[in-house]
């Protein structure tokens, strides 16, 4: 498998997992699609950016945080219930990327 189709797959693991918790909560269909291509996204990036002065365990979620902010912002005013699962989501599966990335 290469990198590039290990990325996607990677991202979608972490898109499911993330929009599994959304589904049980029952948020709106545009928030966890917009979740699942935010990880997913995060995911190629991850793969392929190296942010400088930060160890390769945060170069995942740091990028899954930044990728993930606009969505917050986009959801402040109406489904304030899903924005504490996506900043946790965020954080862990952005460091499960970067986990994958480098052990895969």
């Amino acid at each position: 498998m290469d990198h590039f189709t290990m990325s996607l797959v990677v991202g979608a693991v972490a898109g499911a997992l993330t929009v599994i918790p959304m589904l049980y909560q029952r948020a709106a269909a545009h928030a966890t699609v917009a979740a699942f291509l935010v990880c997913l996204f995060a995911a190629v990036l991850t793969f392929y950016a190296k942010l400088p002065y930060l160890p390769w365990w945060a170069d995942g979620m740091a990028i899954m945080l930044m990728l993930q902010i606009p969505t917050l912002f986009a959801l402040a005013g109406k489904e304030r219930k899903t924005i504490p699962v996506l900043l946790l989501n965020a954080l862990l599966l952005g460091f499960l990327v970067s986990v994958a990335e480098r052990y895969l």
